[in-house]
């Protein structure tokens, strides 16, 4: 059986991705060599929401994901046909008041003054030190080691879904639009189950969906919008507090409960000061990236050479 992507279409699509959600038999492994079991996905009944929903909240995080990479033809076409601000505000409107007002502000600052590559590297680019982190590990307060476990989470809860990353795509796995991504194909499927009234396989995506946030994403996102506002005041600004408004959404909707990172995480981050020239395509991981995360190539559209980018 083929893999399939994290991310199902292009975020402004419209189908909601693969139906197959049953968790796959493999195993991350631990940098040290122990075996690091997959994530718990244990199902809880009665999941409130309903499939228009789930694709538009799907969309949403594929919007995202596409907006926070570094922008390329695929955005910069999404954005003259008009469909990235009319798909984001539609599925902003399906989901929630507050969440449309933030889409709105995106879509006025697309309009006011589209995102360009000078922008984007002067925020998050390694050619001018990456002035604001999308990586989760930047975030994450404990040793060096404890942060490598959070990458084979990562990884175990991708796999469990049996998804992987485009080849070419040298960013370490904890990148925000990787997380982003993943959020979406969960959502998609979520939708393309209630479709055909599974409850069962719902149950197991919205649970990875609750699990996933509450470990990652639902505990640093905070940072990282506070980091952006505060260094921007257009676009990058606006889709961060988009951001916020829908993981916010999302976690009072699940009713979540994330241990928030703290303001100074003490956490010893992979650099060229620790680790040499190694990694630096990965964002600083210290390590080669054909060798080191265990994806396995496949191919489809992406987003850009350089970008952050999963594929179907």
């Amino acid at each position: 059986m083929s893999k399939d992507s994290i991310l199902g279409d292009s975020p402004s699509g419209t189908r909601p991705g693969p139906a197959d959600v049953v968790p796959g038999e493999s195993r991350s492994r631990d940098p040290d060599g122990s075996d690091e079991p997959e994530p718990d996905l244990s199902v809880a009944r009665d999941v409130p929401g309903d499939a228009e929903r789930a694709f538009h909240r799907g969309r949403l995080y594929g919007l995202l994901a596409l907006g926070f990479e570094r922008p390329d033809a695929e955005l910069q076409s999404a954005i003259e046909e008009r469909a990235f601000r009319s798909d984001l505000v539609a599925s902003a409107r399906a989901v929630d008041g507050a969440v449309a007002e933030r889409a709105r502000a995106v879509a006025a600052a697309v309009e006011d003054a589209p995102p360009d590559k000078n922008e984007w590297v002067s925020l998050y680019g390694v050619e001018e030190g990456v002035t604001v982190s999308p990586y989760e590990l930047t975030y994450m307060p404990g040793p060096l080691m404890t942060n490598v476990r959070k990458l084979a989470d990562l990884s175990g809860f991708y796999e469990a879904f049996n998804l992987e990353i485009v080849p070419g795509k040298n960013d370490r796995r904890d990148h925000l639009c990787f997380l982003l991504e993943f959020l979406a194909q969960l959502a998609f499927r979520e939708a393309s189950l209630r479709s055909h009234g599974d409850e069962e396989g719902v149950a197991i995506v919205v649970d990875a969906r609750r699990q996933f946030i509450e470990a990652h994403l639902g505990r640093w996102y905070w940072r990282f919008t506070d980091a952006v506002s505060q260094r921007d005041d257009g676009f990058y600004a606006a889709l961060a507090e988009l951001l916020a408004a829908v993981l916010e959404d999302e976690i009072d909707r699940l009713e979540l409960d994330p241990d928030w990172v703290p303001d100074d995480p003490q956490v010893t981050e992979w650099t060229e000061d620790v680790f040499g020239d190694s990694g630096r395509g990965c964002g600083g991981c210290g390590v080669d990236p054909q060798g080191a995360d265990g994806f396995a190539a496949s191919d489809d559209d992406a987003a850009g050479p350089a970008d952050p980018t999963f594929e179907s």
